[in-house]
This record gives C-alpha cells, structure tokens and sequence, in this order.
C-alpha cells in the first residue's frame, strides 16, 4: 500500500524473490535515481522558462494589440509543449528503467500523479541487480511524490 492509498501495481516485481509471500519490488540504483533525477530537473528548467516567456508576454499584451495577443498565444502554445515533453520525458526514463512501476490512480486538478519508481531503496540489498524497496521508500511519479507505507514487518532489509 502507498501513501496514496493504493496498492504497489503493476510491476513487474522480482520474478524469483518472494517476501511474505508476495513477489518483491524493485527499485532504483543510486546512479539511475541520479539519471533520473536529472531528467526530472531538466523538465523543471524547461518547464520554468516557458513559464516566464508566457508571464512576461501576458504582462506586455494589454498595450501590444494583436501582436501581445498572438505572442501569449505562441508562449502558452510553448509552455503546454514543454509541459508534455517534460512528462514524457519523465515517464519514458521510468518504463525503460527495469525496475517495477507504480501505477498511481490519484488525480489532482485533472492531471494524474502518473506512473512511477522507487528512487531511494536499499542500495546494498539489491534483488536481481535492483535496489530491494521498503516501507518508508519513497516513489517518484511523473507529477508527484508517493511512498510505500506497508510491507513485510518481519523483513528488515539493509541500510
């Protein structure tokens, strides 16, 4: 179960480690989690920058006439574009990862919270060259940040 008071699914979780009785999830390494928190950031800076043309657009429209207006047209049409690519981006570097995905149902003002990954799991109990995930873990997803709340309470797993 998860912060967002889902289940952990789909996956895939490990296909030969059973904890409790259930397959287990996998996580991050150290280095892919810094991958993708470098895609993450680089969608932020994009997205930010976008942002400020279409504020200072908006800003200078009401005295521009038709040409302020087909400038907040272009600078929104720009921001949603970046937006896009951001997530894309984001959820592309999940799915190619290797690692089980979380496949969070909340939506929040019309956008879901998205798929996503474990990115701080054991980094010295790895199951089939992952990280072994937690309770406490948390979860990146493409538009938010979840963690895992339940488990095995009888496993204790490194660091």
């Amino acid at each position: 179960m998860t912060a967002h008071g889902s289940p952990l699914f789909p996956g895939p979780p490990s296909p030969d480690v059973v904890i409790g009785k259930m397959p287990a999830w996998l996580g991050l390494t150290a280095a892919a989690a810094a991958a993708l928190a470098k895609v993450i950031a680089q969608g932020a800076k994009d997205v930010a920058e976008k942002t400020a043309k279409l504020n200072a657009a908006q800003a200078a429209a009401p005295t521009a006439g038709p040409a302020g207006a087909a400038a907040v047209a272009k600078a929104t049409k720009d921001l949603a574009a970046a937006t896009a690519k951001a997530a894309t981006d984001t959820a592309n570097m999940m799915m190619s990862s290797g690692v089980s995905i979380h496949a969070c149902p909340v939506i929040k003002v019309l956008v879901p919270d998205g798929i996503g990954v474990v990115i701080k799991p054991s980094q010295t109990v790895l199951i089939n060259k992952w990280g072994a995930c937690r309770i406490g873990d948390p979860i990146q997803e493409v538009t938010s940040l979840n963690s895992i709340m339940e488990g095995q309470m009888d496993v204790y797993i490194g660091d």
